[in-house]
Order: structure tokens, then sequence, then C-alpha cells
């Protein structure tokens, strides 16, 4: 078989390309490509639609309609029958193969027979008498070597081939010879001097007029009696703006042309002669059709009625007029009427057209009637502007006669480019002061233009001179004082100043104000509204272009609120004539009064101002004018500052000038003492300030700006700039709008910030007193940053990263703290931002920055810790699952006493203390009475023995009485009605020593003057601290860690007490928090604060008050049973008595190192907990953990009493939840180990089918799963409802549960599942997410999530399958929820496919539960694409 390929049709042809033998024809019927006929079908349509649109409109409307119905119906008909072939084609690629398959095989049988037949017909018949020629050798040898085929015939050649063309140099000598005829025949010939421009080339002759013509002539001999030949014509002449670039004279025209002159060269003698006047003619009457045609456009576009067409007669003459007054209806009767002649000589009929006026020109300019007088740029337009021009130049001369009639010496004169008079107004004068009168070139007017004048005003002054041109001398001196004053306006345009040519006063009658001249201006200072410089105008006789200035200073008073509400003129004091000289003259005596010439005048020196670098612009500035307002304005606000300064009886020298005269100054020479701050401070104040001066900056007057000079600082800080023996201090004043310059107000903001430095100053006073004795670790701690009189910088931190600004407030006459970080934590927050209102408060009460450095020393660390907390607001926590609790709230009560409410219901209180150490107690107990409960907050139970597993590792005998401390006996003695006899104690010494430097009480005012914050309750001081709240039974009182009032407060006062509560020994001398031992009993009551008698601990063994395991991690040496705690118990002490419990013992503060209150607020792993078994990835604190399981224990105490199917078990041990369902019995504690997860233990009721791993396993669930982080109710709820499903359905829950915990067990399984104790986001729609996922009734509805099992680099695929479990007939099967249209709709019929093949496969048993085999069947056999992902 021949090798075939595919053609470009897509149809099988031979691999040689298609052959011409005929092909037979396929089986059925001829194939037709359906492009193509698909095209023939909408040719087909568009021709009917065609059709249709050119016959309808002829019908009626009935025909029209039916025609249409039977075009819609047979075309629908063609285009379903098209529409099913198509349909057909796309699945007819199979028969089509075939189909071309069979018919080539059909082709090629049928070429082989057909090659068969003819080989046979071409033997038999044609090759029986064949013969071949002889071969053509000679020819073949001629072909093969010469190339060429030489023997063709002779006839042949001659007829086919064309003869060789002449040379290149025949060319060239033939066109010299004619060249030559040419010449010759030019000299012989009668030549018109207008085709004097010839040129003769190339054996022709081109004769070329200008704007007219040119003509290509030859000879065809040369013989003199052969006439000239013409070869080429062309018309030059054009318009390039009406014909729009075209040719103006039709080829046809010139054809005809053409053969007119051609004719007159064969048969006239003269035929050069001839064809020049021919063409001639011909091209001036083109011309003046031309500028007739041009003319009309003007008239029609541009100049409308401007110009007229008087008259025109083709070939003659054409006669416009311009400047026709009548039309203009500037005047009435009679008018004259300049007209322009454009003809043709008729006399001499070879010139060009010639050109006329009437009246005829005036000889003015030589150049200007040349141009007016020519045409050759053929075009009207340029020619009347011409003719106007001329005539605009004359008028202005006529005017310019006037003006030198009036003033020999004027300068005035005429530009001609643009016909314009220019007339300076006032000597020396610029260019564009200048008033400039133009002519009008359409209408022959006069038109004044001068900048800046008003439109209504040049209107009347061309309106005059239009009538009367003498009366232009009249308007030159009105426009003479305009422009006087407008140079005074621009002089002071850069300055604020307000311009009005009239001022109305009261009192314009009687003062010499009112009695100016006319011609004046009057300038307003807008910086002082009391204030105006008065400029006068006069004549200077004998000179027309001159004027004379007068300056005046006018003060007024205030407008009031009369009859009329006027100023009221007071001071009008003329200034004296000599400006420059005065303006120069620094030296100038200041004596006068303020407002007097020699006064401002002499205050400051004007600067000669630039010179322009055009000349004669500079003369429209008004030197002496700039001079007098800039003098006043300058000076004028010192002048009232001085005089504020004199009212408020503030000494100070006056106004001084300084450096080269270029600047003032006011020097105060005594500050004014400020109120609230003592003597001495202000004596150290004023000893130590060396200068005060005022001076004006900016270039708007309005800012001032006061230097104080300062020597001696008392404060030393860490900043360059601040190593110099003296300090600059500068202060910024923005003078009000309001308010004139200089005012009252810009006093009273420098004295409020003088109050500001004072009352700065006298706190750090004291502060550089107490840097000699403060403690060496807040020396270290702390360091000045910066300290320039307005504000104190303090850094403070172990890296100084932390910055505290302390600057007083004159608005509200406090000090005002700013927070900060510098250096590489300047991006961070400061941690005591969260006091800062509490700090702020502390501070004004008792301005020591001491006192403010140990407060923030000792809580840097627990606020560092409590700032980690997570304060953002969470959903799903409780039942209502839209409301959102926020975790942790951080409530700070003072700068100390720091309160964390915990999801609303549960509060910390944290005290912060001196020498690295924290109290914390529970904040829901009333400060007051241990036995009240604050409202809204609830007791946290076990805190107290949680808080103490962070005791550090020297507090042991602490650890070892934690069930005391948690169930202390009742206390027997009340110690509220005592808390007004609390006398003073005697200091006890010589118990220093360790780390931190000893304690010891603050000064009075710190705790007393603290502000509390508004929700907080006043409460005892601490100086009653553990004597008040010993659980021996002795003492009891009111909880001390609060912003509780001072002893000093109540009246009493307190001295030294030993240490009590702190970890490291005796008092902190530096510390400000008093503590109180109970143990110590120094004087008889009511002289101590302790009462009188045997001490509590002697009736009560092992509870004495003083015993260190209740409040102190270092035994006290003056308790009774200090002996047995320190030498007689060994470590490994057995677990002390189990006492009663008392709910109150939380309020019994805890006392914590700073890294023991990290370790509790700071998130970490849940301790005692296996690592693969912690669920989620939620990190929280110990704090959050044990708080977090004492909620879930709550919510299960409510949950047992609403779950029909739980009943609760009476327990006697503390904090232990028990309970029982129809199987099981429960019990629910906190984990003893770490108090931060609940722990479930369950027994089985009675002997069953239970495994002891099952019910480990649902107790690691419990701990893991339900009562871990985040602590939400309905995950609770939701597993309380599964411990009361029935036995074999909770047994198949905690086997998914083990698959959960445990997911390397299933190693066969394709995913792992985790049981949804809630509705997740993903899950269908339900319920609202967050709700109880698990429900029990009649059939039981649970929801899993599958996760699928891939390689750590891919992302794994999860979906959420709701399953429900029939306890009737024991089906399992995916529930039914309607899910929205995406991929996860897909996973969820493969999930219910495979469950329902499960349940016809593995048909449910009496008592046998199907929800385990069903899920191991789901995660063992499920398998998802890509586009399965949910």
């Amino acid at each position: 078989m021949a090798p075939v390929q595919i053609g470009a049709d897509g149809q099988l042809v031979p691999a040689g390309g298609p052959t011409t033998a005929p092909q037979p024809p396929p089986p059925g019927a001829p194939a037709t490509r359906l492009s193509l006929l698909i095209e023939f079908l909408l040719q087909r349509t568009y021709h009917e639609i065609i059709l249709l649109a050119e016959l309808l409109p002829r019908k009626t409307d009935m025909e029209r309609k039916i025609e249409i119905v039977q075009f819609a119906s047979r075309t629908r008909q063609l285009f379903v029958r098209l529409l099913a072939l198509v349909k057909w084609a796309s699945n007819a690629g199979k028969v089509e193969k075939c189909a071309m398959i069979s018919s080539f095989l059909d082709q090629q049988a049928f070429l082989f027979v057909d090659t068969a037949d003819r080989l046979a017909s071409l033997a038999r018949d044609a090759l029986v008498h064949a013969r071949l020629p002889s071969f053509a050798i000679p020819f073949a040898i001629d072909v093969l070597t010469t190339g060429s085929y030489p023997r063709l015939p002779t006839c042949i050649r001659d007829k086919i081939i064309p003869p060789d063309p002449i040379t290149k140099v025949e060319k060239q000598t033939t066109l010299t010879q004619l060249n030559q005829i040419l010449r010759h025949r030019l000299v012989t010939t009668d030549l018109p001097p207008q085709l004097a421009n010839l040129t003769v080339a190339n054996g022709r002759v081109k004769f070329r007029v200008e704007g007219e013509f040119e003509a290509t002539l030859t000879v065809m001999g040369d013989d003199p009696d052969i006439p000239w030949r013409l070869l080429k014509l062309e018309i030059l002449v054009e318009d390039k703006e009406t014909g729009d670039g075209k040719t103006l004279v039709h080829g046809l025209q010139v054809n005809y042309i053409h053969e007119l002159v051609q004719s007159r060269l064969f048969a006239d003698d003269k035929p050069l002669q001839d064809m020049y006047n021919c063409l001639h003619s011909f091209c001036l009457s083109l011309q003046l059709e031309v500028l007739h045609s041009q003319t009309l456009m003007l008239i029609r576009e541009r100049w409308g009625d401007l110009v007229q067409v008087e008259r025109y007669v083709p070939a003659k003459y054409l006669i416009l007029s311009v400047w026709n007054q009548q039309i203009l209806g500037r005047k009435t009767g009679t008018a004259s009427v300049h007209k322009v002649h454009i003809k043709i000589d008729e006399s001499d009929g070879s010139k060009p057209l010639q050109i006329s006026h009437e009246p005829p020109l005036p000889a003015c300019d030589s150049k200007l009637m040349e141009r007016a007088m020519k045409i050759d740029h053929l075009s009207v337009e340029k020619l009347l502007i011409d003719s106007v021009h001329a005539r605009s130049h004359q008028k202005l001369q006529e005017l310019k006669a006037i003006l030198k009639g009036n003033n020999p010496s004027d300068n005035s004169f005429i530009e001609t480019a643009l016909p314009t008079l220019i007339i300076p107004i006032l000597e020396p004068c610029g260019r564009s002061e200048c008033l400039h009168i133009f002519v009008d070139l359409h209408s022959g007017m006069f038109q004044p233009m001068l900048y800046g004048l008003d439109q209504t005003m040049l209107d009347d002054i061309e309106k005059a001179i239009n009538d009367d041109m003498k009366r232009i001398l009249t308007w030159l001196q009105q426009l003479k004082f305009w422009l006087g004053e407008q140079r005074c306006r621009q002089s002071v345009k850069h300055l604020p100043t307000l311009c009005s040519d009239t001022l109305h006063l009261s009192n314009a009658a009687s003062h010499p104000a009112g009695s100016l001249s006319k011609h004046k201006l009057f300038i307003k200072m807008t910086r002082l509204p009391q204030y105006y410089i008065v400029v006068e105008m006069f004549d200077v006789s004998g000179c027309p272009t001159e004027l004379q200035y007068k300056y005046y200073f006018l003060s007024v008073s205030p407008e009031e609120s009369g009859e009329d509400g006027l100023p009221c003129a007071l001071l009008l004091q003329q200034f004296k004539p000599n400006l420059e000289e005065l303006a120069q003259d620094l030296s100038a005596s200041r004596g006068l009064r303020p407002g007097t010439k020699r006064k401002l005048s002499g205050e400051t020196g004007a600067l000669e101002p630039k010179k322009p670098k055009r000349s004669g612009e500079m003369c429209a500035f008004n030197k002496e004018l700039a001079h007098l307002v800039a003098m006043c304005d300058t000076n004028m606000p010192l002048i009232g500052l001085r005089c504020e300064l004199t009212n408020m009886e503030i000494p100070h020298q006056g106004v001084q000038v300084e450096g080269d005269g270029c600047s003032h100054a006011i020097r105060v020479l005594k500050v004014p003492p400020s109120k609230g701050v003592c003597e001495e401070t202000r004596k150290a104040l004023d000893r130590s300030l060396l200068d005060c001066t005022f001076r004006l900056q900016g270039r708007n007057n309005r800012t001032w700006v006061a230097e104080l000079v300062f020597s001696n600082c008392p404060l030393t800080s860490t900043s360059i700039k601040e190593q110099t023996s003296t300090r600059h201090v500068y202060l910024t004043y923005e003078n009000p709008l309001s308010e004139p310059v200089g005012g009252r107000k810009v006093v009273e903001m420098f004295l409020n910030d003088w109050n500001s430095i004072s009352q700065l100053y006298e706190c750090v006073l004291d502060f550089s007193r107490c840097l000699s004795e403060m403690p060496s670790y807040l020396s270290l701690f702390s360091e000045i940053r910066l300290y320039n009189y307005r504000k104190l910088v303090l850094c403070y931190g172990n890296t100084k990263g932390s910055s505290v600004t302390i600057q007083w407030n004159s608005s509200t006459h406090r000090f005002h703290l700013s927070l900060g970080t510098v250096g590489p934590n300047s991006g961070c927050s400061n941690c005591h931002n969260i006091i800062l209102h509490q700090l702020q408060e502390m501070f004004n009460k008792t301005p020591n920055v001491v006192q403010l450095l140990q407060v923030l020393f000792d809580t840097q660390g627990p606020l560092n810790a409590i700032n980690k907390l997570p304060t953002v607001p969470m959903l799903g926590l409780t039942q209502r699952t839209n409301t959102a609790y926020q975790c942790f709230s951080i409530l700070p009560q003072s700068p100390t006493h720091i309160r964390l409410a915990f999801r609303n219901m549960y509060c910390i209180d944290i005290y912060c203390r001196s020498r690295g150490v924290v109290a914390i107690r529970d904040g829901a107990y009333s400060l007051f009475d241990n036995t009240k409960i604050v409202e809204g907050f609830y007791p946290a139970p076990g805190l107290k023995t949680f808080l103490n597993m962070f005791v550090d590792s020297n507090q042991d005998a602490r650890r070892r009485s934690v069930n005391e401390d948690d169930n202390p006996p009742s206390p027997g003695v009340d110690m509220d009605s005592l808390m007004g006899h609390i006398q003073p104690q005697q200091p006890i010494k010589g118990q220093g020593g360790g780390v931190y430097p000893p304690l010891m009480s603050p000064p009075n005012a710190y705790h007393s003057n603290v502000t509390p914050s508004p929700s907080m309750i006043p409460t005892q001081s601490p100086g009653t601290i553990h004597a008040a709240n010993s659980p021996s039974g002795a003492l009891r009182a009111p909880s001390p860690f609060g912003p509780t009032p001072s002893p000093s407060s109540l009246g009493v006062s307190m001295g030294q007490t030993s240490n009590f509560a702190s970890p490291h020994g005796a008092l902190d001398p530096s510390s400000p928090y008093a503590m109180v031992s109970p143990s110590q009993r120094v004087g008889n009551w009511p002289g101590s604060p302790q009462v009188s008698g045997p001490s509590p601990g002697t009736r009560i063994p092992g509870m004495s008050p003083g015993n260190p395991s209740l409040h102190s991690p270092i035994p006290d040496p003056h308790s009774p049973r200090a002996a047995t705690s320190s030498q007689a118990m060994p470590s490994s002490m057995p677990p002390p008595r189990k006492l009663p419990q008392r709910s109150w013992a939380a309020s019994i503060p805890t006392i914590l190192t700073h890294s023991a209150l990290h370790m509790l607020l700071l998130p970490s792993p849940t301790p005692c907990q296996v690592p693969g078994l912690a669920a989620g990835s939620y990190l929280c604190s110990p704090l959050e953990r044990f708080l977090g399981s004492v909620i879930m224990r709550r919510h299960l105490q409510r949950i047992i009493q609403l779950e029909p199917a739980l009943n609760i078990v009476n327990s006697n041990e503390p904090g232990v939840i028990m309970f029982k369902t129809e199987v099981l019995k429960c019990r629910v504690a906190l984990n003893p180990k770490s108090y931060q997860a609940l722990q479930l233990k369950v027994t089985p009721e009675n002997a069953g089918p239970w495994s002891q791993e099952e019910l480990q396993i649902l107790e690691k669930f419990f701990e893991t799963r339900v009562a871990g982080p985040p602590f939400k109710y309905n995950t609770l709820n939701a597993f309380t409802k599964l411990l009361g499903a029935p036995i074999n359905i909770l047994r198949d829950c905690v086997r998914i549960m083990k698959l959960e915990l445990f997911p390397d067990q299933g190693s066969q399984l394709k995913w792992n599942v985790q049981f949804c104790l809630t509705i997740p986001p993903s899950a269908p729609p339900i319920a609202p997410p967050g709700t109880i996922a698990v429900v029990l009734k009649s059939k039981m509805l649970f929801f899993l999530q599958l996760t699928q099992r891939v390689p750590v680099p891919q992302e794994s695929i999860s979906i959420i399958v709701p399953i429900v479990y029939d306890m009737a007939t024991g089906v399992t099967q995916q529930a039914d929820i309607p899910r929205q249209q995406s991929s996860s709709g897909a996973a969820a019929l493969m999930v219910s496919t495979i469950l329902r093949r499960f349940n016809e496969h593995h048909p449910a048993r009496a008592g046998e539960c199907t929800i385990f085999g069903a899920v191991h069947e789901l995660m063992a056999n499920l398998t998802l694409t890509p586009t399965g992902r949910p």
C-alpha cells in the first residue's frame, strides 16, 4: 500500500501530493464541509433579510407580518436542522474515520485498475506506430556549451526581439545640440521682458513668471520655421487659505489653455509674446477672483461688516471699503469711508494688479506706504492690514502732537509693529505703568489699555478720546493720582497691611484727619489694628507727570458699640520729609512717646531693596512708604509688650537694639514669683536665672521667643547638650490672631510657663538633695536622661529602655507624667502604662521623684508579667455562644495594687511589695470583712493552696502548712472595732542585711496622698497587714493590700516596724510600704497595735501570728514556734492535720517573688501531662489554667443539677465533685500536684464490661480535651451528655476517643479522627458554631472531624461529618443536612455512600452499637481527590 499523509483539509492524500488522476466519488451523497454549509446558510439568511428590508416597506401591515412570520419559521427550521447536523457531527468521529479509510481504499483500488487500463491501451494503440525524431545534436551542443540558442530563424528574431537602444553618449550629444538650437532660437526671436526668467536644459526651455505661470517649450528640429512645441504648463496662482491646499485650476482647464497656447504658437508671428499675453491675462483674472473670494470669506468669518465689497467686475477691478463709521454705529450723519481699489491696468496689460487708496495714504512712513501699495503676496487681509496700519500710524501721530503741545517734555513714543502710542503717566514710569493707546485695525477706533485699571474706566477713556482726542489730557491727570495710589498699594502688598481709600471716623468733622485732601490712602496695620499710615498726594506745579507725597501716622480707638459704632481718631502725626536719611540713622533719639515719628523711625533700619533687573521697573516701589510700614510693624509689637510688662509691674530695660541694629529685644530684670512654690525654691530659682529676654521671630512677627539663661543646674543628665555651665531655655509663643501682637496674652503665657518651671524646679531640688542618700539599687535602676527646666526625663530598667517624663501642666495645674520606651525598646510599649493614671495621682499628691522611682522599681517586674496575660475577648465560653467574654481584665487600683478579673467571675488582687516580692490574695473578699463577698465576683476555692505552690525553695515551712492556711480555725477576736486605737510602736533596729536594703516605713505622704481609683473601697493601712489577718484567731482585720490610708491619715503616727512579710529579713528603710509583725509586742495596749495579753500562739499551738509558715518564708526568731519550725521538723515532714475549710483563707495574702510571679502569669505547657495528649495549640499561664479549672468545676456542678441522667453524690472532701450515672461513678477534682487541671476518676457502678484501659481513656480525654483550655461550658456539657448515654453507645464513643488520643495505633487507617463536642465553624449549618454537638434522644447526633494523613510538606484535608445513630434500629448514617453548593458536597456524598454500604454489609444485632464500626470503616476507606476539599 502506498504511503499516505493527512492533507490541509484533514483528508488522507498520497504522500507525493494530490494526483491528477480522476478520483471516484465517495459512497453515498457527495461530501460537503460543515463550515461551508454554515457559511451558505448565513449568506442565504442575510440575503433574505436584505430582501425583506427592501420589499416590506411597500406592502401592507398584514402582508409584512405574514412575510416576517414565514421568514422566521423557515429560518428556524433551517437552523434546527443545522443544529441537529452539528450535534451529530460532533459524535460521528469514528464513523467519519471509517468512511475516510473506506473511501481511501476504494480510491486506491480504482487507481490501480485505471493505471492498468491506461497502460494496456497505450501499448495496444498508441505505441504501435510511434517513432522518435532524429536528435537535435547541434542545438544541444550550443545550449550546453555556450548557454544560448543562436540558431533561431531570422524572421522570428526580427519580429520579436526589439532593436538595441541608443547609448547614453548619443543621448547626451543629442540634448547638447538641442540646447544650442534653443539658445539660438531665443536670441533670434522677439522675447518679452517678463519672460526673462528662463532656463535651458535637457533640450527644453522653461519660462517662469513668479505668481503667474511656468511654461516648458522645445522645438522638434533645427529649422527656424519649425514652431515651438509647448511641453508642460503650470499655473502658479495659489491660495492656501480658500483652496484648502488644492490647485485653483482644474486639469481640464489647464489642458484647454495648453491647447489654446499651442495653437497660438503655431499661427502667430510673435509666438512667445502672444503666449505671455494669453497666460498673463488669465493669471490676473484668476488673482482678482482669488482676492474676491478671500474678501467674502473674511467678511463671513472674521471681519464681518468691518469690511465691505463696494463693487466687483470680474477680470477688471475690485473695490473694498473699511473703517465705515456709520456701519460701526459710532457716529451719525456723514462719515468718511476709506476704500481700497484693486484693478487690472487696461492701458498696459503686462503690469501686475494695481492698488490705489481713497483717500490717499499719508506720507508718514515709506515702508508702510510700500507695503500698502503691493499685492504680490495675494492676500487681501494682509493688504487691508497694511492699509489700516498706515492710517493708524497717522492717527497716533495726531494724538502725540496734542500731548506735545501740552507738555513740551513729553516722552511718549509710537511703536510701529502694532500701532500703539505709549504715554508715561507718572515719571519715572515703568513700561507696565504706561498708558497704551492702540488703534483697532478693524474699526480704526482708539483703544486704551493700562494694567490694573478698571474696565469701566477704560471704556470711559475710550469713548472720550474717540469723540475728542483733546480729552486725553484730563484723563491723564486722573490716572496720575490713581497710579500713585497703586504704587503705594503695591509697595506694601508684601507687608501685613490693608489699604482703603476712605476711613469712616466718628470725629472726622473736628479732627485734622477729616480735612486731608481727596487724594489719600489709609494703610491699616493688620497686626496692629489701631494704627494707620496715611498717604496724601499732591500735584507738582510745572511737572504734569510728577506727584508729591506726605505721610502721616494715625492712631484710632477701638470700635465702640455706640450709636454709629465708628472708631475715633486720636493722633495724627506727619512724618518728616527726610525719611531716607532717617532710615539710615540708627542713633536717632528714642525718647519720644510711642506713635511719634522719631520713635517709630529710629528703632529699626530699613534695608535697601535689591535693584531690579529690568531698568525703569523699580520706580513703582515706594521705598519711603515701605520703610515706614515695616518700621511700625516691627517696633509697635515690642512697644506693646513693653507697655504690658509695665502695666503688670514686671521690671524690664525697655526695647534694646541688638547686633548691628537688625534686631530688637526686651530684657526682663526680674520675673514675678510663682504661687504654690516655697520661698526657698523661689530664691534658688532667682539665683540661677541669669537672663530673660523677649524677641520677635519669623516673618509674620507673631511669634515671640523668650530666652531664659540658667546656671547651677541642680541635676546632671546624660544628655550631651546639657553638659555646659549655663542652660538656655527657649519658650515660644504664637500670638493669637484675635489678640494684638505683644498683648497681655503673651505675658500670661510666659508667666504660666514660668510657673511650670518653678513647680518642676521645686520637685527637682528635692530630688537633687535625695540623690546622695538614694539607695544604690535605685541609682543602678535609673538615670537622668534629660532636664531642660521644662521637663524631667528619667530612664529606668535594667537596660534603661523605659522612660518617664515629668512636667507641669499649666492648664490643669497638675504634674503630668508620660511613659515611653527608648533605645532598642523604642518600638515596644511601656509596662507602666497600665498604672499611668495612678502614678500621676500619686505624684501629684506627693511630688517625690525618689518615691516614684521606688514604685517603678517595685512594679516593673510584676507589670511585665501582667502585660503578658491575654485580654482579647473570646466567643463560645458560656452557653451564650455569641457573647464575648474577656479572658483577663486588668484593673489598676493604685500604683502598687493591680486587680485581675478573670472572665468577670474571679478576682485576683496583686500588691507590689518592696525587695522583689508581691502579695496576692483573692479579690472577691471584701477588704473590710472577710466574711463578705464583693458583688459581682466569686471566691476561687483552693487559690491559697495553688499560690503556695509558687513560693520559692526557702519557704518549705510555708508549704508544710498549706491545709492550715486553706482551713484555718475560726477567728476569735474581731479587730474591726480596734482600728481607731492603733498607736505608734517603737522602731526595731539591727535587722538589716540580705541582697536588698532593709525595709522601712515611707514618708507619711506616700499612701495618705494617693487618690484611689473610683472603683476602689477605702481600706486599712498596710501598717497592720499581718497582725490583722493572722489566721490564729487572735486578730482579724481588713486586708491591707489596697490603696488604703496610712495611719497618719487617721491621726495615728507610725514608726518603724520589724519586717514581717519580707523574705529577706529586716525592714527596708527606703521602702514605701509599712509592715507590722504581730509577733513583736512593744509596749502595752493601746500603745501597740497588738492585743495585750498572752500571744495567740500560746493558746493555739503552732498557730502563732508570727508563724513564718503563714506569712514569711524565713522563720521569725520571736515566734514561739520558731524553734519547732526550723529545728524539730525534718524536710520530709508528714502532711499537716486537716482542719475544716474556711472559704476566706485565700483573702490572706501570699508572698511571691517576681520570678515566681512570672512563672504564674507567663504562658507555659500544662505540667504533669503527656506531651502527645495535649490538645490544640492554646498555650496559657498557670493562673489561667487554675482559674479555668475552677470555672469548669463550677460549671460541672450546675450541669449535674440540670442533667437528668446524672445524680450527685455527697462528698466530704473539699473541692471534690462526685456524681454517678447508671453505669459509672465519677469523681472530679483538681490535680493535687499542680492544681492546674481537672481530673476525672471513673469507677464502674457494678461489675460490667468495662476494662481498665477504657476507663483510663475516658479520664485522659476528660483531662485533655474537655476540662482543658480554653475551658468552654458547652464542651463540658456535651461530655456529660456522653456519660449519660447507654453503655454500648458510651463504649463505642470511648473507642473513638482512643483513636483521637492515640492516632498511631490505627496505622492502617487513612484518616485521623477528632470528637467534636461543640459544633465547629466549618460544620454544616445546623446550629451556630460553639453549640453543643451531642444530642441524645431516640437518636444520637454527634460530629466528627476527619483529617487525612498526608506527608508533612502537604496540606492536610479536613472534613466535618455529622453522624446520626438510631438507637431503635442500630443504623449509623450521616445526618441529612442541606449543604452549600461547594466541594464539601462531594465529600458528604462519598461519606453517605460508605456508611450505607457498611449498614448493608454489617446489619446491627440486638444490643450491639455500630457507631465505632461505621467510623472505623469511614476512616479506612474514605478517599478524597483534591477537588473534594471542604
